[in-house]
């Protein structure tokens, strides 16, 4: 197969990036034709169909591998001018990390990496179980994830356990849960207002059968919805529990000081626990070897070994 040059490479991801040819004309200062030739004659030397012509265009899945390399090519031509340009030089690093990680440990690796290696974070917020889907599609450079599972080009080193509580105020408790521990009932905790960070957060699932396993109470047969507030944004979201507004699954680095003073009550004894992983591209840059290193540093100081 006859390689794909730079510039189609380079076209290939802008129009991506823009979403459409036009867009990415606009950027590259050529012609709209001059981009379709440029992706028509990568689908003629890959002998498949690499973009969608959707609005905004999408790639096919031969396409998010040529996205990922296309992004690749582009990373490590930056870093070739970080390095030629010495002590002036600065590269931007794409990751996929998820809210709770950001608000309480990754933003210190962000301000390290910024600080003392002149290397900045464009960070895209998405959920543990859902961020590989952007590693795999080219879309980031590294994920924080709960999935081992290793993406074709890709490494992965495990992190750390990420601890929660289910937790609620004192309040909370008396006015929606008056029967807990002992006497607690599925209809108080169905009709107790939880909060989630979005729709496709399942986690309350995992802490609502252990808050039930615990008081002994069994699996019903037909799951009930209790009443739900979404917030998508990690700190909000434990000030809406801390202000007995819901009950919720909170990071212990964001409620063990209230834990400790009484303002907030564990629901469970038991913590929810989940593992995270950090997985990248795996190519020879020191870049990217020296943002690993920083993330292992962070995730040190909060989760568990």
């Amino acid at each position: 197969m006859t390689r794909f040059s730079t510039d189609q490479l380079t076209t290939f991801a802008t129009v991506i990036e823009y979403g459409t040819f036009d867009a990415a004309a606009d950027v590259l200062r050529v012609s709209p034709s001059a981009i379709s030739q440029r992706i028509k004659a990568m689908e003629q030397i890959a002998g498949k169909v690499l973009l969608r012509r959707s609005n905004p265009v999408t790639p096919t899945d031969a396409g998010q591998s040529v996205l990922r390399i296309a992004r690749q090519s582009e990373f490590l031509q930056q870093e070739m001018e970080r390095e030629l340009m010495g002590a002036g030089g600065f590269q931007s690093v794409s990751v996929a990390v998820n809210a709770d990680s950001l608000a309480t440990w990754f933003i210190d690796a962000v301000g390290t990496l910024s600080r003392e290696d002149s290397i900045f974070c464009d960070l895209r917020r998405e959920g543990e179980f859902h961020s590989s889907a952007m590693l795999r599609s080219g879309e980031v450079m590294a994920v924080i994830t709960s999935k081992p599972e290793k993406i074709p080009g890709c490494s992965v080193e495990t992190l750390g356990v990420a601890r929660y509580w289910c937790v609620a105020t004192p309040d909370y408790v008396q006015r929606y849960l008056p029967g807990w521990p002992k006497t607690m009932s599925h209809e108080e905790l169905n009709r107790a207002p939880v909060v989630e960070y979005d729709r496709k957060d399942f986690v309350q699932d995992v802490a609502r059968a252990l808050i039930e396993k615990e008081v002994g109470l069994e699996a019903e047969e037909t799951f009930v919805q209790s009443p739900t507030i979404y917030i998508p944004s990690s700190p909000d979201y434990a000030r809406a529990v801390s202000s007995g507004i819901a009950w919720g699954l909170i990071p212990e680095a964001q409620c063990a000081e209230e834990l400790e003073n009484g303002h907030l009550v564990k629901l469970a004894a038991t913590p929810v626990e989940f593992p995270l992983y950090w997985q990248r591209w795996n190519i020879n840059s020191p870049v990217m070897e020296t943002v690993t290193r920083r993330v292992h540093e962070a995730a040190r100081g909060d989760l568990i070994y």
